[in-house]
């Protein structure tokens, strides 16, 4: 029977690992690539005030760059952007900052979606620490086997809820796009698609879950 769980639990991280890859990986690596002109702090305040939210606050700080939103990264009146040094503006941070904005404005309009969400990040961060313990314990009665299954099975899980739940981000990266399309945040039209490739990519970036995620 714990063969059964293992096969599956492969088959389901493998699945969830080709979407990454194929949707957000190869969209990040270019976004790298690409310099803007502009902060892209200077690029969320235009998509705000152009929303009517001007009063936001925008927190920059070194955890915000961290992929897991463990922390939350939007709140009532406050965004948390990844830090950007100053001559590295590129395509990549600037997606991830605007897939902040898309959260924010999506929460306004929706806030169950992004605590369902927020909910399953953090589940599939704890949940497979919890059952690597329990393996632990199992493997101390000699049944190694089942113990790794156990492991498999929880990352497998975490990585379900993720896929699950992760239109959220979906949805925060189209109202996004949506912001920079119709408001002409950026001057220059190779500059917004840029950032719209890399919203795209960032909005499927999490269907893995997280250590999962830190370790690809």
């Amino acid at each position: 029977m714990h063969r059964l769980f293992l096969i599956v639990s492969l088959l389901v991280m493998l699945v969830a690992l080709v979407l990454r890859r194929v949707n957000a990986d190869r969209l990040l690596r270019r976004a790298k690539m690409i310099r803007l002109h502009g902060s892209s702090r200077d690029m969320a305040e235009k998509m705000l005030a152009s929303m009517g939210h001007g009063d936001v606050k925008l927190e920059m700080t070194a955890r915000a760059n961290r992929i897991w939103a463990g922390m939350d990264v939007v709140g009532e009146h406050w965004i948390r952007i990844p830090v950007e040094k100053e001559g590295q503006e590129n395509a990549y941070v600037h997606g991830l900052t605007a897939l902040r904005v898309g959260l924010y404005l999506l929460s306004l309009r929706e806030p169950r979606l992004i605590a369902r969400r927020r909910w399953a990040i953090r589940f599939g961060h704890v949940f497979p620490i919890f059952a690597t313990m329990v393996a632990a314990f199992v493997m101390l009665t000699g049944r190694a086997s089942w113990s790794i299954t156990i492991v498999m099975s929880s990352l497998a899980m975490a990585a379900c809820v993720q896929v699950a739940t992760f239109m959220v981000e979906r949805r925060a990266a189209e109202l996004a796009t949506v912001v920079l399309e119709k408001k002409r945040i950026y001057p220059r039209l190779s500059d917004e698609e840029a950032v719209s490739d890399a919203l795209r990519g960032w909005s499927w970036f999490r269907v893995l879950p997280g250590i999962l995620a830190r370790l690809t």
